[in-house]
């Protein structure tokens, strides 16, 4: 399964809506909320996978 596509994801806080995004670990990936167009995105370090944020 080497040529299987990642599944790493990186988390983001709007801290203008308090909302978090999971989006693919893409250094390509837009900086502004994708909810109210704020930016910059507070990434939320330490918390990395397919389901980091969300299981315990």
């Amino acid at each position: 399964m080497t040529d299987a596509p990642s599944l790493a994801l990186r988390y983001v806080a709007c801290d203008a809506c308090d909302t978090v995004f999971a989006r693919p670990d893409d250094p390509d990936e837009p900086t502004a909320c994708d909810r109210c167009g704020a930016s910059p995105l507070r990434e939320l370090s330490g918390v990395r996978g397919p389901d980091a944020y969300f299981a315990p």
